[in-house]
């Protein structure tokens, strides 16, 4: 138990490290079918600065690092190293393939294996602990689509499987998409909804994505290298070397070094991730996103914090189960392109919200005002500028401490339709623009 608990906590005092050493990819819809490699025009790109990723993750409590500051006497210093002969070993012991084919013990992988059992052992287990959420959920949604089951494993790598993750240029979720993908495939992404970090859609988007670009390569290796470096650089670097083997491309100079990376860290998280024991690897899977949860349909919009509080369910734990709502508040219908939304409460409580529903406050939003707090600024001195009620701006911020302004913050001010010309040229002038429609993410 000592030797779990110290697992845990060697994640939780390690805090949310970053999923990896990738740079953020660009946001590349699909090329068109790949021309003739033999024109051999390409110039080597020049390689950029490897950007971490961010996180917010509390998924260790309290009470476990109290047992972990209890505990004495366990060995820290465990250190787990591989090689290729430990490879061959593990291999005749063990089927090791990705997609139906053999994985090939390359320096990369082999460097990514002993790199997650030794000095990146705390991160791996801590994606290791969220998987056991997403295993049961994810993996059936990519077979769905047609894809290996492997590819659960891409997720990992690129947010470590965490909802909130986002990437310097913007690149967010599960799945990391930048806005122009995620919206090319479907996802919603503006002021209300980030469809990115709901790990169910932004799963089903990702896989019809991988499938396109494997539809374009022929090959899942490339079209994983074409997933993080777009499409177009993977073509230069076919035509550079007139090959469509991805490993004669990975040893050229032709893709940057984070992409070179990206297939053999997936296969080394695979292997490493399969067999978790045998590389020493003993946890307590975390199963609080696990507990059954059931779609409800709104035709209004409501806040989130009230119908926690009808449910009986802590406004966090509601947040997490429905990670894409960005504004704590459930989107206006009219400014998602849906006639309903639908959002995941505890298996069982769908019939409770049926009767619950009529006596939920309808937040009535035409359109949105961003005003940025400056100092002297209060929440009715606000309401007074913009000729709104108090109530109305608390309302419509329930991520805001209304006591509490910071100089700098957004407040959400909502207003009579600015369309219909009733709000006040200087008032306008005071605040951004932003209707409830418009995308800001």
């Amino acid at each position: 138990m000592g030797y779990f608990i110290l697992m845990l906590i060697t994640v939780f005092l390690t805090g949310c490290q970053s999923p990896g050493s990738l740079a953020p990819r660009e946001p590349e819809l699909l090329t068109p079918p790949i021309p003739n490699i033999s024109d051999n025009k390409s110039e080597v790109e020049k390689d950029e600065p490897i950007q971490p990723r961010f996180c917010n993750d509390d998924i260790y409590t309290q009470h476990i690092r109290d047992e972990f500051m209890r505990s004495t006497g366990v060995d820290k210093t465990s250190d787990f190293s591989v090689n290729e002969e430990s490879f061959k070993v593990l291999r005749y012991q063990l089927p090791l393939e990705f997609a139906g084919s053999p994985i090939k013990p390359s320096p990369r992988v082999l460097n990514w294996i002993s790199y997650f059992t030794g000095r990146g052992r705390s991160e791996f287990l801590l994606w290791m602990v969220r998987s056991a959420s997403y295993r049961e959920t994810l993996i059936p949604l990519l077979q769905k689509e047609g894809l290996p089951p492997e590819f659960f494993f891409l997720a990992m790598i690129e947010s470590g499987l965490s909802n909130s993750a986002l990437s310097h240029a913007k690149a967010s979720g599960t799945w990391q998409f930048m806005k122009p993908t995620a919206e090319h495939y479907g996802l919603q992404v503006n002021y209300w909804v980030d469809e990115r970090r709901d790990p169910g859609k932004s799963t089903l988007a990702a896989a019809r994505y991988l499938k396109d670009l494997y539809s374009q390569f022929g090959d899942w290796y490339l079209a994983m290298a074409a997933y993080n470096a777009g499409p177009s650089r993977v073509i230069k670097a076919m035509r550079a070397t007139q090959s469509r083997d991805y490993w004669v491309l990975n040893k050229s100079p032709y893709l940057r070094p984070e992409t070179k990376d990206y297939v053999p860290k997936l296969l080394a998280a695979l292997i490493v991730a399969s067999h978790a024991q045998t590389y020493g690897f003993n946890f307590v899977a975390d199963v609080r996103n696990r507990a059954p949860t059931a779609k409800i349909a709104l035709y209004n919009s409501y806040r989130v914090g009230e119908i926690a509080t009808k449910l009986g369910v802590p406004e966090s734990q509601l947040m997490k189960w429905n990670p894409e709502l960005m504004q704590g508040i459930t989107p206006p219908i009219n400014n998602i392109r849906r006639k309903v939304y639908t959002i995941s409460v505890p298996k069982g409580l769908e019939q409770s919200f049926a009767s619950l529903e009529p006596t939920l406050e309808r937040m009535d939003i035409s359109d949105i005002l961003i005003h940025r707090v400056k100092r002297g600024d209060t929440i009715a001195s606000i309401a007074r500028a913009y000729k709104v009620s108090v109530k109305k701006i608390i309302e419509t911020n329930p991520m805001v401490n209304a006591k509490r302004l910071k100089l700098g913050q957004n407040l959400n001010v909502p207003v009579p339709s600015i369309q219909g010309g009733s709000i006040p040229a200087q008032v306008q002038a005071k605040a951004e623009l932003r209707p409830a429609s418009t995308n800001t993410h």
